[in-house]
């Protein structure tokens, strides 16, 4: 019982968390009307890239196994920490100015 409590009490604060970050981002894009259109914009494209980027990753990290391929980009490649790049996305997500605060 304690993995379904501890994991209710994660996704509770991360939930919490997103809302707060969501709000203050939404606040700062409503504001102006074009200001929402390129939130708005770069949000979506910030997105689109990120899932072509994971799948460009998760694939070219298969490959090696698969097929035997050898050298230093595929070394590389097979041994890329998804998780680290997780952490640089969270971190693109993050409201503007967030990081020069």
């Amino acid at each position: 019982m304690c993995l379904p409590v501890l994991f209710m009490a994660g996704m509770s604060l991360m939930d919490t968390a997103d809302g707060v970050f969501m709000n203050v981002a939404y606040g700062w894009a409503f504001f102006n009307p074009v200001r929402k259109v390129y939130y708005n914009l770069a949000i979506t494209g910030l997105s689109v890239f990120i899932c072509f980027f994971i799948g460009t990753i998760e694939v070219l990290g298969l490959l090696p196994a698969q097929l035997h391929l050898k050298g230093g980009f595929w070394t590389f490649m097979a041994g890329f920490n998804i998780n680290t790049a997780g952490f640089v996305i969270v971190g693109l997500f993050g409201p503007p100015g967030w990081a020069l605060s």
